[in-house]
């Protein structure tokens, strides 16, 4: 994943706004896209021709406003590829205004779905989920859940079976029956239990909230927004934000591996103490996004 931008409301110069890449495969999936977010991907790695999917977690200005430069730039790349666009409930019109939908043709099949909280969309080895947040307007936090791996061949168990070394122990591994000397061999009695992939979480914008806790149980990462610091933590919890500390308690309440703290308010010159402020209700690995930070979600564990 790269983070394309992590200010919270408004860019600074050292933070763009809202928007998160997340490549699985040959899909590059974008969470939020703030102003600014295509000149971010062209400093990165990463190509917005690419994006495939694009997941916006509220209209705010600072988490949707660079969709529609970003499209035109995309007709004018000449894309032909089809993207998709989720948005909250009643999200759909602001976006065809802002897009301009009904007056511009940009040459490509584009889709804005609207999704009710709770709802499960189901992909080509992965599942996306949402969960309604606490903040000022209808927000949702997205859930990106790698679906189950198969389970660990047990290369001897093969062998005593009578499957010959070779092709057919991929078949196995892919889930496949196979026929050996006219018995059927089925990949349950060579595969272990099924093994979770990978499960990554984004907050949007939020005050702590049970819904988030929830959507976000044992994920490798969390990406929480932590806008505010301690002592501006009820100020933040007014405006619908949380703080360090705050994301540090709902990521030790979910059980989560890592945070990722985001949306940094730019009265904040120096950010670093904020990580220390979650280290302080969070005992597991935490971290402070900066803009083009790529990270890589390594596989869980076998249990």
């Amino acid at each position: 994943m790269t983070f394309l931008g992590t200010a919270g409301t408004m860019p600074t110069p050292d933070r763009n706004v809202s928007a998160i890449a997340l490549r699985f495969g040959d899909e590059l999936l974008l969470f939020d896209c703030g102003e600014g977010t295509q000149r971010q991907l062209m400093r990165s790695p990463l190509s917005f021709m690419a994006i495939r999917r694009i997941f916006i977690s509220h209209l705010h200005g600072d988490h949707y406003l660079g969709l529609a430069g970003m499209f035109l730039s995309m007709r004018m790349n000449e894309r032909k590829a089809p993207l998709d666009v989720y948005v909250c409930p009643r999200g759909r019109a602001r976006l065809e205004e802002l897009l301009g939908a009904d007056r511009v043709d940009y040459g490509f099949p584009l889709t804005i779905e609207e999704v009710e909280a709770g709802t499960m969309l189901k992909f080509p080895g992965y599942r996306m989920l949402c969960a309604r947040t606490d903040h000022t307007t209808s927000c949702l936090a997205w859930s990106f859940e790698e679906d189950p791996r198969p389970g660990r061949f047990d290369r001897p168990t093969a062998i005593a079976l009578g499957v010959p070394v070779g092709p057919l122990f991929g078949k196995l591994q892919r889930g496949e029956a196979v026929e050996v000397d006219g018995r059927r061999i089925v990949p349950e009695q060579v595969l272990g239990p099924p093994r979770r992939g990978r499960k990554v979480v984004y907050s949007g914008d939020t005050r702590p909230c049970d819904a988030v806790i929830g959507l976000a149980q044992d994920a490798d990462v969390l990406i929480h927004e932590a806008t505010f610091d301690l002592a501006t933590e009820p100020l933040g919890n007014t405006y619908g934000h949380s703080s360090a500390r705050q994301a540090g308690s709902v990521a030790a309440q979910a059980r989560v591996h890592k945070l990722l703290l985001t949306h940094i308010s730019g009265r904040f010159k120096d950010a670093a103490p904020l990580v220390e402020e979650a280290r302080g209700s969070f005992t597991g690995p935490v971290e402070l996004a900066s803009d083009l930070l790529t990270l890589d979600v390594p596989l869980p564990a076998d249990p």
